[in-house]
């Protein structure tokens, strides 16, 4: 399968930044906003460290998808150091981009960007001379974006007093200053404040960064997939691990099936994102001990067009999307978001539908105890036909049923 890697991570981590930033309707692009504040105030620096910052202000807050709510929601109280649900958020983020390859040093920025220049931040109190620059400025960066939506108003004299008032305590003087030319400059504090216009300046801002190369040659396309499925599975912990599992299930299937690598490959990949379109939707559903009502259901069955609609933002990885949106499908034609019947639905989606259906019935959730690999094998065994595929369920269960030994 020919892939461009540096084009396609460039894809991928857009479209990351922008969807754990979608809280149910609304489009909040606080990675967005900040990535093009960053850039703005590093307008000095060389292509490279522009860049790096550029990304790691893209995926600087990846860390906080477990929060109830929205990370935004949090950062605009005034005392942070009170907030223990927040510090480990700089670590866990900076841990999940150093797996991806080329991405180290935008990590180790991602890491400090929640220190304060005074020694007072977290997560490892450092002052200002111990500080990376790209770690100072995405810090000023995210506070200017949180002060733009809750204490400023509109206002860029407020936005002013508001750097000032932060200058020598969680930002220096000379990053407040770069921070108050850059608002200046084209009119970026009032244009940032333009909703419906702000994804054309994005782009625009983006396009001029450019992007991180990846060199051919590393698997660099599945691993920073991995960290898309550990990111999906914070969510909700009762998901741990499911997107990983799902994908090496389908892909220890698709092998049996004696089915061609590039095939293998796509479905293993589909399988890692399969539930992308779920970091749309709110905690208190995904967490529900009890059944859920008719309305909560229906945005639940809502992900797969959600996930579509992600996918669309990654054209190079096209290929998968029928695979990852279909695997609600139901083989007698009741399933979801289409309501395919039998060979309708694309063969890796028939598989993933097998293998997602084993994982949560093996899985842990709220509401009961997990099944035995032997017992959930049955229940597939009484659904061929219905649900699943019955020529592939007859390969998936010698699989599956080993994993209970």
């Amino acid at each position: 399968m020919k892939t461009n890697p540096t084009q396609t991570i460039d894809e991928l981590i857009t479209a990351l930044s922008f969807i754990v930033d979608v809280e149910g309707n609304r489009k909040l692009y606080h990675g967005w906003r900040v990535a093009v504040l960053a850039a703005e105030c590093a307008d000095n620096l060389t292509v490279k460290q522009r860049r790096e910052i550029f990304y790691a202000a893209l995926l600087h807050d990846i860390g906080a998808v477990g929060l109830i709510r929205h990370i935004i929601y949090f950062l605009r109280m005034e005392n942070k150091r009170s907030q223990t649900t927040l510090l480990s958020h700089p670590i866990i983020s900076a841990q999940l981009v150093s797996t991806i390859p080329k991405m180290n040093r935008t990590a180790r920025l991602i890491l400090d960007h929640h220190e304060w220049c005074n020694g007072l931040g977290y997560p490892r109190g450092r002052i200002e001379r111990h500080l990376p620059w790209g770690s100072q400025l995405l810090k000023a960066a995210d506070s200017m974006d949180i002060a733009m939506r809750y204490h400023c108003h509109g206002q860029l004299n407020m936005m002013k007093a508001k750097l000032m008032n932060l200058a020598g305590k969680e930002i220096s003087l000379k990053v407040c200053a770069k921070a108050i030319t850059a608002l200046k400059k084209d009119k970026l504090f009032h244009n940032l404040l333009n909703t419906d216009n702000f994804p054309r300046i994005f782009y625009r801002i983006k396009n001029r960064v450019g992007q991180i190369y990846i060199p051919k040659g590393i698997d660099v396309i599945g691993r920073t997939l991995e960290v898309v499925a550990q990111i999906i599975d914070m969510k909700h912990p009762f998901t741990a691990g499911h997107s990983i599992r799902v994908a090496r299930y389908a892909m220890a299937i698709a092998l049996a099936m004696k089915l061609e690598h590039d095939d293998v490959t796509r479905i293993k990949w589909a399988g890692l994102i399969h539930d992308i379109g779920k970091l749309t939707l709110p905690r208190k559903i995904l967490d529900k001990p009890s059944s859920l009502t008719r309305k909560e259901f229906t945005r639940v069955k809502k992900h797969p067009e959600t996930t579509q609609n992600i996918l669309e933002m990654i054209p190079t990885l096209r290929e998968i999307t029928p695979i990852a949106v279909s695997h609600h499908e139901y083989f007698d034609g009741s399933g979801y978001p289409l309501g395919l019947k039998g060979e309708e639905s694309v063969l890796g989606a028939r598989i993933l539908t097998i293998c997602d259906a084993f994982d949560a019935m093996t899985s842990n959730r709220p509401y009961r105890k997990p099944y035995t690999p032997a017992q959930a094998c049955r229940e597939i065994q009484k659904l061929a036909g219905i649900q699943f595929d019955p020529n592939i369920v007859k390969i998936a269960l010698n699989i599956l049923r080993d994993l209970g030994l």
